[in-house]
């Protein structure tokens, strides 16, 4: 039986096998880490949507939205209050008809119902009429601030609230506005989440521990080859993400992002990685839609040397809708390797697509849509990559949360191999479960335990069909 010898394996591989191990891998650490910390934010601004800023008033004119006799100006007050949207939209129309209605109370109803109703410039533009003809109208005031928050006109909506805190109002309320300006100081820092953690994998090479026969003669194999057997180890890993957003002026402004992450394997130190990605660049935000677009460089190294170094652009896209947002990522970078893996150089772009719903706030499910294309100088190491997300996260009242993704791909690389006389295709299945204690959580941090399993499988079976289960236990500090 003829079995050929590794420097004959590494040529038919070649130079698939001498590329750095993240760029044909799951290397979707930084998508998911920002996309955890996205979805960080969301949460909490669906926490402060809660939070109420209105001035209790009497329930006196329940009857009147059915009995013309009675005052339809308080019970177009009392509609606002509940914000009963379908009852103001009539009661308003049939107040103003009134020969002596009350032009302000008209003008109050009409700015609620905008803001009600999503159509946020409309509502300030009456709420900033009210507010001229009667600066004291402390309700409108409160309202007004709400808006600005929902507007993300920061420094505006912080100057309001300041205001409004040294007014004679109910403690409830008063709470409420601190809540929001707690919110608002939080948007204008650093936020983000550190951890760090221990890490236990299955098969940090991603080898297949097969065998494949490529003649066999009376039922003997003459000519086999033999993947890598996968290497078992314990290590520990770091993820970091930060973001800062900086208003100029109105709704533009600038934002940084800084992701780093990475592994230390002490008795495989060749598997060791290491990446960092900035950015920095302009950014428009307002009540709907949040668009970014900026530079970027990264870095991965390993073993104290660079693997490779990129440039390149990324742009992002967000629409809130209330208890659903729809989000779209794009980068393109090039990627310059180091000299031994020279054939690697080329570009990476990339669109991503996810939409999340949150039922409750204590719940959000969501799903996405993916797709990758990597040019290389070689058509052999060139791939398309389209996959599908789904996710759910859940926060619990025992101080407990959870989450659970899977993800689904097909990679297909654009030529064939000459020798293996086959066109790589591989089939891509990720699994992640994390549960995270917030009531066990110490000096700010929240110990989070992690499941993730992958399996893939190849055309090529022997040599990129792999199985690899990495269980880790982290510490997490969010800010």
């Amino acid at each position: 039986m003829y079995k050929p010898s590794a420097c004959l394996l590494l040529f038919l591989a070649a130079p698939v096998l001498a590329a750095p191990r993240s760029d044909f891998s799951d290397d979707r650490t930084a998508q998911r880490l920002w996309q955890n910390t996205r979805q960080t934010m969301q949460e909490q601004e669906q926490k402060v949507r809660e939070y109420r800023l209105d001035i209790p008033a009497e329930n006196i004119g329940q009857t009147a939205e059915t009995d013309p006799e009675a005052d339809q100006g308080e019970a177009l007050f009392n509609a606002v209050n509940r914000s009963d949207w379908q009852t103001v939209r009539p009661l308003l129309e049939r107040y103003t008809q009134q020969t002596e209605y009350d032009p302000d109370i008209a003008l109050f109803a009409r700015a609620s119902l905008a803001r009600g109703e999503g159509r946020w410039k409309a509502a300030k533009q009456d709420y900033e009429t009210l507010l001229q003809r009667h600066p004291d109208f402390t309700r409108g005031r409160l309202d007004y601030a709400r808006l600005l928050f929902e507007g993300r006109l920061n420094r505006e909506a912080t100057s309001e609230f300041m205001r409004l805190q040294n007014e004679d109002l109910p403690e409830a309320v008063k709470e409420n506005i601190g809540h929001f300006r707690d919110s608002l100081n939080q948007r204008q820092s650093w936020q983000g989440s550190l951890s760090v953690g221990a890490v236990h994998n299955s098969n940090i090479n991603e080898a297949s521990g097969k065998v494949w026969c490529k003649t066999e003669i009376d039922g003997e194999c003459w000519e086999e080859f033999s993947g890598d057997q996968p290497i078992s180890a314990n290590g520990i890993k770091y993820e970091a993400a930060a973001v800062r957003r900086w208003q100029i002026k109105g709704h533009h402004g600038i934002a940084a992002r800084a992701l780093g992450y990475g592994r230390f394997y002490r008795d495989h130190k060749d598997f060791n990685e290491h990446t960092l990605n900035l950015s920095a660049g302009y950014q428009f935000e307002n009540h709907r839609h949040t668009f970014a677009l900026a530079p970027l460089v990264e870095w991965n190294g390993s073993v104290g040397k660079t693997l490779n170094r990129a440039y390149g652009v990324r742009s992002e896209w967000n629409l809130d809708k209330g208890s659903w947002t729809w989000n779209t990522e794009a980068e393109w970078k090039h990627l310059s390797y180091s000299d031994k893996t020279r054939l690697l150089d080329g570009s990476l772009f990339f669109v991503y697509n996810t939409l999340s719903y949150f039922p409750r706030n204590d719940l959000m499910l969501y799903g996405g849509i993916d797709w990758q294309q990597r040019k290389a100088q070689e058509p052999v190491d060139s791939y398309r990559l389209i996959s599908a997300r789904l996710g759910a996260a859940k926060m619990f009242e025992a101080g407990f949360d959870a989450s659970a993704s899977a993800t689904f791909g097909i990679r297909s690389h654009r030529a064939e191999n000459a020798v293996l006389e086959q066109r790589r295709r591989d089939k891509e299945q990720t699994y992640r479960l994390s549960i995270g204690a917030d009531r066990w959580k110490f000096a700010g941090m929240k110990p989070v335990l992690s499941y993730k399993h992958r399996r893939v499988k190849g055309n090529t079976d022997w040599l990129y069909s792999y199985k690899q289960n990495e269980v880790g236990l982290s510490l997490v500090k969010s800010f």
